[in-house]
């Protein structure tokens, strides 16, 4: 099981910064370990942001993205106290998901 997602959701105004980590190895599928074997791929494919239940930010991802992706967003509209989800599915069906709430800067 991977570790946590780490989810940070901050509002200033209406104006919300949402900074997210996803720990995942994010293999290509093109380097090898030490003794020449291939690493298999195994990467995010697509990453979801709901704001209180309703997506606003849906992505794809590939195998250029680095270990642990770290992402920020910025979004409009939002206060303190609404309701943040992030969830991602990999190439070998492996999930993740964390929620979180919006909190004053």
């Amino acid at each position: 099981m991977p570790d946590p997602i780490k989810l940070r959701a901050t509002v200033k105004g209406n104006e919300g910064e949402v900074r997210v980590l996803m720990p995942h190895p994010m293999e290509s599928g093109l380097r090898h370990d030490p003794s020449g074997q291939l690493i298999p791929a195994h990467y995010i494919v697509s990453v979801v942001l709901s704001l209180n239940g309703r997506p606003v930010i849906e992505g794809a991802l590939g195998t250029a993205v680095s270990a642990n992706p770290l992402f920020a967003f910025q979004l409009e509209g939002v206060k303190a106290g609404d309701r943040l989800a992030v969830s991602w599915v990999d190439n070998k069906g492996q999930r993740g998901s964390a929620e979180g709430v919006f909190s004053a800067a």
